[in-house]
């Protein structure tokens, strides 16, 4: 009979190595716990400034107090017509993987937000909240696949 005690051993680096892209970013260590092993990934290389752009512009309120894309009810007709396809950009960071966690969550809200923009008008006219979109664009929906098979 084999044991059904749960293995206690796992791997705890000393040394979390913030400059190695190849290693994950969870692992535990003595220095930052169960934290990252480095802090995120804030600015993207400049191939991203047109996501960066859009994200920025994204909030109901950005960050000099004017309305932003939700608010004005305008982030899908801008991502339509701004944003282009930049899964061949991914590909030349594929060995990065802080990058791929940073382009991941960037537009896993960028998604977010783009097929919930309808509901979030109907909820500001008072209306019932519906349904969201049904479909992601392409450029949202090829370079997130990407990351993610990365």
């Amino acid at each position: 009979m084999g044991s059904i005690a749960p293995s206690l051993h796992f791997n705890v680096l000393r040394d979390t190595k913030p400059d190695d892209t190849t290693l994950p970013a969870f692992v535990v260590s003595t220095t930052r716990g169960f934290l990252p092993r480095q802090e995120p990934v804030i600015a993207l290389p400049s191939e991203f400034d047109v996501l960066e752009s859009i994200l920025t512009r994204m909030p109901i309120k950005i960050l000099n107090g004017t309305p932003g894309l939700l608010a004005t009810c305008t982030l899908g007709e801008t991502v339509l017509k701004e944003l282009p396809d930049l899964t061949s950009a991914i590909d030349k960071y594929k060995d990065n993987l802080p990058l791929m966690n940073a382009l991941y969550r960037d537009y896993s809200f960028l998604a977010s937000a783009y097929l919930l923009e309808p509901c979030h008008e109907r909820f500001m006219r008072a209306e019932p909240y519906g349904l969201g979109r049904q479909t992601l664009p392409a450029v949202i929906s090829l370079p997130i696949s990407r990351c993610a098979r990365l």
